[in-house]
């Protein structure tokens, strides 16, 4: 199994340095953000569920100004561990497809009604001026540089 994984007690689960190392032993991308979700003892050792947010990237040009948009996707990861901490089983569950066809879906419409606007990275968006032009998304790159899809709310 890769990634030698222990956990010392129930509480190592809400550790940093801890998800950090899961992470890592379920070969998770380092941008993936892990909430504990469940912790608890069992028979033979401890349980912990976190429930995982990881990027996904949309791209093709049937997109339009949405081509390399990221999209957070919520998956769930279980871990087992024997009564030593040991790490003995672990599994995360796939993206749901039937999801991410429905948001690809809806980008191809939003792209081809010029629904979305790109922003500059540090522009201030006037969500007013956005939906009398009728483009009632933006989309602009956050804090990592990943293009990233907005509603424009009013402001």
């Amino acid at each position: 199994m890769k990634g030698e994984l222990r956990l010392a007690n129930l509480e190592t689960a809400r550790d940093p340095g801890f998800i950090e190392q899961v992470k890592t032993a379920l070969d998770l991308p380092a941008d993936a953000q892990l909430q504990l979700k469940h912790s608890a003892r069992a028979a033979a050792g401890a349980v912990v569920e976190y429930d995982v947010t990881l990027p996904v990237r949309i791209v093709g040009a049937e997109f339009g100004a949405a081509d390399g948009v990221t999209v957070d996707e919520r998956v769930r990861a279980l871990l087992r561990f024997d009564a030593n901490g040991a790490r003995v089983a672990s599994q995360v569950s796939p993206p749901d497809r039937r999801h991410l066809r429905l948001v690809k879906d809806n980008l191809r419409k939003l792209a081809a009604a010029n629904a979305i606007y790109l922003a500059a990275p540090d522009e201030t968006i006037d969500p007013d001026a956005l939906r009398a032009r009728r483009q009632t998304w933006y989309i602009q790159a956050d804090a990592r540089g990943q293009k990233r899809l907005r509603r424009a709310l009013i402001a």
